[in-house]
């Protein structure tokens, strides 16, 4: 797990995880009332989760 940022500042907790071999995806979780939940966009700017666009 990684600790990212969203532009507007915000932790975003970034998994990476496989299903096989080959087959590699990201997660996102958000610390706080959130955390357990998988999100795909920022909850406190609303934009949308990308791994390329965040700090």
């Amino acid at each position: 797990m990684q600790e990212r940022y969203c532009k507007c500042g915000n932790q975003v907790i970034v998994q990476y995880q496989n299903k096989r071999s080959e087959d590699w995806f990201t997660r996102f979780w958000i610390m706080g009332s959130t955390f357990g939940k998988t999100v795909r966009v920022c909850p406190h700017c609303g934009n949308p989760l990308n791994i390329d666009s965040l700090k």
